[in-house]
């Protein structure tokens, strides 16, 4: 983890400047990333790459994603689930479940983790919002990369050494292909400007290896 300036400390907190707390988070959410990379690769080690890819959106079902097309949808429907049994098995109501499939409701976050665990996918990719901003003209957006080295100060690992900011996601993509090589071992991954995460760090690798 990069080297954190501590403004102030007391016996019961610690007082740090924004972009640091900010830093902090953000290389939070890239261990937790590399963890998930590390636990598919195990996985499909285990199971064998057709097996545990089987849980993977084939193109048509992504492209239904990115049409606007209810996740919740498109996962109950690879599941082979019907409206019925799914809202049965995940104890929400059916005529609920119905409105988020047609986008007459959002679907809180109690609700999508309700129907995570029996579709078998985490709840945030039940989230319609990580699909809308699939779509190559959606932006602005940071590439954002893990720091080069713990202990160096921000200031020295040059002008854009955490994120840098595109007009698009595929401008971001675009930038990411031609600069692969350099950028696969820093972990990159892609989020909106409010931080909503786009591309995970094992999402990028297979936009951009598979």
């Amino acid at each position: 983890m990069s080297s954190v300036r501590i403004l102030r400390e007391t016996e019961d907190t610690v007082t740090i400047s924004r972009d640091d707390w900010q830093r902090v988070q953000e290389e939070l959410e890239d261990a937790r990333d590399r963890a998930a990379v590390v636990e598919r690769r195990a996985r499909e080690h285990v199971v064998g790459k057709t097996a545990a890819r089987a849980d993977y959106l084939t193109a048509a079902e992504a492209m239904r994603l990115l049409n606007g097309e209810s996740p919740v949808k498109v996962w109950r429907e690879k599941r082979g689930f019907s409206q019925r049994a799914l809202a049965a098995q995940a104890g929400i109501a059916a005529s609920y479940l119905a409105e988020i499939e047609t986008g007459r409701k959002a679907g809180r976050g109690d609700s999508l983790r309700k129907l995570a665990p029996v579709l078998r996918v985490p709840s945030e990719d039940l989230d319609s919002r990580r699909y809308r901003t699939r779509d190559p003209h959606y932006g602005p957006v940071v590439l954002r990369l893990s720091p080069v080295s713990a202990g160096v100060s921000p200031g020295h690992r040059g002008a854009w050494a955490d994120r840098r900011e595109f007009p698009t996601l595929g401008d971001a993509l675009d930038f990411a292909g031609e600069e692969w090589d350099s950028l696969r071992t820093r972990a990159p991954w892609i989020t909106g400007l409010d931080h909503w995460p786009i591309y995970n760090a094992e999402e990028l690798v297979r936009e951009i290896e598979e």
